[in-house]
């Protein structure tokens, strides 16, 4: 292909780009404070594809929320996980606006949600006011910034996404300008020998050290690499949005192979059914063996991730063949980074075929072979499609005390699935009344978190993504329940609130209640802090208050707080 052609199809590409942004319509911004990003869209992490912009809000809680263009509030959500607090407006235009991680919501809107809580005597909520009952214009203030939820500091959350098919959609392509003319840093480069290929001699892969600067990088000490058979590659690399020091995710991801696009990823839109998806996309074991994101181009046969676009990343290399490989990083602004190697073909290599153990199963994943394994007292339950590709998978059981079964094995914690597999474990026979069971995954470090489960015919059973080893433990203690902001007997009128922090070791929080004269009353939960607080209102009268919580875990253990207060 001659430069020139390949020169207008790269212009052809840009301008059909471009023209697609254009249709979207112009919105105005979130909040009223310069806009600086902490997360861009699109942003690929394990387990997660970051689904809007995260906006800096200064590293302070209460930042007025503007919304962004006329439309009506269909959604609002309180939830001490996920997006904590949150608002949805659709908009008249065929898009909906999300602005989540809350602090509190606008007077009117607040007033609505408590009353629901109150009527429902829950904290937890999913409302889907009438489309009349509050209609909003572009700029009306609907909220204030926070850190609700499961956000690791104070920001705004914002997302636009397609109202029919509640696909989120990049949020520039909305008319948002932020200066920015930082290239994108590539950090690693790693090469993958498929199917029998060798590298650099061996059948393991390699991560290779770049160096590099503004933009241009090179393998470090090195310009070629020699392989023989199919082989694939990998990029470590992030973005600096502006003077933005956070490490966010690339607007585009290219791999050419002797200058023709192979490779291509463009963060612009996706379904909420695809998230689990990008583990296929990652190399996924290196992630949870080192920690470091390595974006694959090898696309495995069951990953359908919209945002791969091109998906021709594999090339079989013979002896003598020489070629030419480059990586293209860019982000939203258009800044570019590129690194490129070259592969040269060798000699073959024999490798020994790979050995596999009796307790190993062969898994396909169309569902055809090994879809339900059973070893004794043990099993396995997979939909088809469950694994993006074929895999092997290792069994096993060991005996352990302490435990109300044995443990066992299926695969490691290093693999991934895209679907949740069922697990069962027949219990030991002097535990198997026991209401306080649970099926409990333990990660190759040892430590042991709960899956829940339930008794179903005589065994556990419990549905997970978690590949590893899996246990039947008893969970006999009772959450914990303190407080924080005054004792039994205080007189609390100079106090807003009364706070309780709240916990439990094992199988977690699963309800929590705060009684005031035995009348239920609103207790908020910040879960990732493991605080439960009632804010004062009418409920709290005049004289002496009896106070009681009751927190409950996952197995039911159940822990009662009294005190008595004064206002």
């Amino acid at each position: 292909m001659s430069k020139s052609i390949r020169l207008l199809l790269a212009l052809l590409v840009i301008a059909n780009a471009l023209l697609a942004q254009s249709t979207f319509p112009k919105y105005g911004k979130p909040v009223d404070i310069p806009i600086y990003l902490s997360a861009t869209f699109g942003e690929i992490r394990p387990n997660h594809i970051h689904a809007g912009l995260d906006i800096k809000t200064q590293g302070v809680e209460g930042k007025k929320v503007y919304a962004v263009a006329d439309g009506y509030v269909s959604r609002i959500g309180v939830s001490p996980y996920g997006y904590g607090q949150v608002l949805y407006i659709t908009h008249f235009d065929g898009y909906t606006s999300v602005y989540a991680h809350l602090q509190r919501f606008s007077k009117e809107i607040a007033n609505y949600v408590k009353d629901y809580q109150y009527a429902h005597k829950t904290y937890t909520a999913q409302i889907f006011p009438p489309k009349d009952k509050f209609q909003v214009k572009k700029g009306d203030l609907i909220a204030f910034s926070g850190n609700s939820g499961g956000s690791g500091g104070p920001h705004l959350h914002f997302e636009i996404r397609h109202t029919d098919s509640e696909k989120p959609v990049n949020p520039m392509y909305f008319g948002y300008q932020i200066e920015d003319d930082v290239k994108p840093l590539i950090q690693g480069l790693a090469v993958y020998p498929l199917n029998g290929a060798t590298l650099e001699g061996a059948g393991k892969s390699k991560y290779y050290s770049v160096t590099g600067n503004n933009g241009k990088y090179a393998i470090k000490d090195k310009t070629s690499v020699e392989a023989n058979g199919e082989i694939a590659f990998g990029i470590c690399t992030y973005d600096q949005v502006g003077t933005s020091t956070n490490k966010n995710g690339p607007y585009l991801y290219e791999l050419y192979l002797d200058d023709v696009l192979r490779f291509r990823v463009e963060c612009d839109s996706f379904s909420y059914s695809e998230p689990r998806y990008v583990n296929s996309l990652l190399d996924y074991r290196h992630y949870k063996e080192v920690g470091s994101s390595y974006v694959r181009t090898e696309v495995d046969p069951y990953n359908k991730l919209q945002m791969i676009e091109m998906k021709n990343g594999v090339i079989d290399v013979a002896e003598g063949d020489t070629v030419r490989v480059k990586f293209k990083i860019q982000d939203y602004a258009g800044n570019t980074s590129t690194i490129a190697f070259k592969v040269i073909g060798c000699k073959p290599v024999d490798l020994p075929e790979p050995e596999h153990r009796r307790s190993e199963y062969f898994v396909k994943a169309d569902g055809s072979m090994n879809s339900y394994i059973a070893i004794e007292g043990f099993s396995v339950d997979m939909e088809k499609y469950t694994f993006f590709r074929d895999e092997w998978v290792k069994t096993g059981q060991r005996d352990e005390k302490g435990c109300c079964s044995r443990i066992y094995r299926f695969g490691e914690e290093e693999m991934t699935v895209f679907k949740n597999f069922t697990v069962r474990i027949v219990p030991e026979e002097k535990w198997a009344k026991d209401q306080r069971m649970f099926v409990a995954y333990i990660d190759r470090k040892g430590k042991v978190s709960s899956l829940g489960g339930k008794m179903v015919d005589g065994a556990m059973q419990v549905a997970t993504r978690s590949m590893g080893e899996f246990v039947i433990k008893i969970d006999s203690v009772a959450p914990k329940i303190s407080a924080t902001n005054f004792k039994d007997g205080q007189n609390v009128s100079e106090l807003k609130s009364l706070r309780f922090k709240i916990s439990d070791d094992m199988t977690g929080v699963e309800s929590y209640n705060i009684y005031l004269d035995d009348k239920w009353v609103l207790g908020q939960y910040d879960a990732k802090n493991a605080l439960l607080y009632y804010e004062f209102d009418e409920k709290m009268k005049a004289g002496t208050n009896n106070v009681k919580v009751v927190v409950k875990d996952g197995v039911g253990n159940k822990k009662t707080f009294t005190a008595k207060v004064v206002k």
